[in-house]
């Protein structure tokens, strides 16, 4: 049986922020998986054949960049939560610092993942959005 202790207030706050981040890496995960495979259907192989060929594969690398940076923060997310829940179940002593630097660290790295995120989608978006308008030119 679990020994659960009672957390201070600023672990149970790490806890809900890191809580928080694991949701946000798991939408980036879903998110992610969706791009990757727009960009592997056929749809897209034929319209990589236009003028816009270098930008969707810039497009590509940008993404499987993110993806792997997507498993990094999860990771980190992960080991946060794991030593939290040791906390709780009074298997670890809570060290107020540590978790403190953890949890600044993590923020940072969840932050700058945000913005990656933002920035891939908008340029694989954008670059799709002037593949459809070459398309819409040449039928035209």
């Amino acid at each position: 049986m679990e020994n659960v202790t009672e957390m201070s207030d600023r672990s149970a706050e790490y806890h809900v922020i890191a809580k928080r981040w694991k949701s946000d890496v798991e939408f980036f995960k879903i998110e992610s998986a969706f791009l990757s495979r727009l960009k592997q259907d056929y749809y897209f192989t034929r319209l990589s054949a236009y003028r816009n060929t270098e930008e969707l594969q810039k497009a590509g690398d940008k993404l499987l960049k993110l993806q792997d940076d997507i498993l990094w923060a999860e990771a980190h997310v992960d080991a946060q939560l794991y030593q939290l829940a040791q906390v709780a179940e009074n298997t670890e002593e809570e060290n107020s610092k540590g978790l403190a630097l953890t949890n600044a660290a993590v923020g940072h790295l969840m932050i700058s993942l945000t913005h990656e995120y933002q920035e891939v989608k908008k340029q694989f978006f954008t670059t799709v959005g002037t593949v459809f308008r070459e398309l819409e030119t040449l039928a035209g």
